[in-house]
């Protein structure tokens, strides 16, 4: 599975994803439901990682959100690799060579 993203320069860096090269149709289905590159219903976020969203109840009677990074999917076992596109390229990143 390969998810596309550009980074856009704001008062911090932020990152958007462009699309998706998507592994099996599970996953397909369940992209942004369970599943999405940086957080749930967000459009540009400090996070590269595709993650798993998980509602946590607060004692004041809310919910966080956590985000889980994931690497793999979990319906076919494919890796999960996060492509960056920038000026007509793209570089395929990995936990290895990020800083």
């Amino acid at each position: 599975m390969r998810v596309f993203y550009r980074s856009l320069r704001r008062s911090v860096i932020v990152y958007q994803q462009t699309r998706v090269a998507f592994c099996c149709a599970e996953m397909e289905r369940q992209w942004g439901r369970l599943f999405s590159f940086g957080a749930r219903d967000i459009v540009a976020c400090t996070s590269r990682d595709v993650n798993l969203f998980v509602d946590r109840p607060q004692a004041n009677g809310r919910t966080i959100l956590e985000l889980v990074p994931i690497q793999h999917c979990p319906f076919c076992g494919e890796a999960i690799e996060t492509v960056r596109e920038y000026r007509g390229q793209t570089r395929i990143v990995s936990r290895a060579n990020r800083s």
